[in-house]
């Protein structure tokens, strides 16, 4: 499997989202065919690449507030399809207030990292990587810095399963609920080999968290 931390890291990064945000996520996951291992486990596909080598050194609200990545559109060699597809599309789009929060933000996330500045909006917000297509439909979340807060990370993130599963029961009824959620997972990526891959990971990661 081509998964974006190892099992030792995601076991680092499981820990630390239970000891965290446990209540909150079973809370979040309360009458869903989902569990707080399958959040963690979304968590650890999206987005602890980054913030895992962090946990001891930074502080929670500090992690939670640099949850700012994904430069596809404007880093070389990486295309995007949906909007904005670019910085330049969403200035056009929002103007410059917005854009330049939103580079303001992603720059915050590259001085932890080591890394320059750079005059790109990043497309992918909070924890678990709510996509600022959305913006179209949820704006506050994004001008407002709503991913600093784990609740409305996972709020966004639970919505988005519970919409998949639906439409995924509906049409696959008589399947076994492992395969509905594998589907689920999935199409909560999208679709294709790389949406598939994607469940396979986050399912994979989603068994290391059902041990800690």
């Amino acid at each position: 499997m081509d998964i974006p931390i190892s099992r030792q890291q995601a076991e680092k990064a499981i820990q630390w989202l239970k000891e965290n945000f446990a209540p909150e996520m079973t809370t979040g996951v309360t009458g869903s065919a989902f569990t707080i291992d399958h959040l963690c486990g979304i968590a650890c596909q999206e987005s602890a690449y980054v913030w895992e080598d962090w946990l001891g050194v930074h502080s929670t609200e500090t992690i939670l507030a640099a949850c700012v990545l994904d430069a596809s559109g404007d880093v070389p060699g990486k295309s995007r399809s949906v909007f904005p597809k670019n910085t330049a599309a969403f200035r056009e789009a929002y103007g410059p207030a917005f854009t330049d929060l939103l580079i303001e933000e992603a720059n915050k996330m590259r001085k932890l990292r080591g890394m320059p500045p750079k005059k790109w909006v990043y497309k992918g917000y909070g924890i678990f990587q709510y996509d600022l297509q959305f913006v179209k439909k949820d704006q506050d979340f994004f001008e407002k810095k709503q991913w600093y807060e784990f609740d409305a990370c996972m709020s966004r993130a639970v919505g988005e399963l519970r919409g998949t599963w639906e439409r995924v029961d509906k049409k696959y009824r008589n399947k076994p609920v492992s395969e509905k959620l594998r589907l689920a997972i999935k199409a909560y990526n999208g679709s294709g080999a790389a949406a598939e891959e994607y469940a396979e990971n986050v399912l994979f990661y989603a068994q290391v968290a059902s041990n800690i």
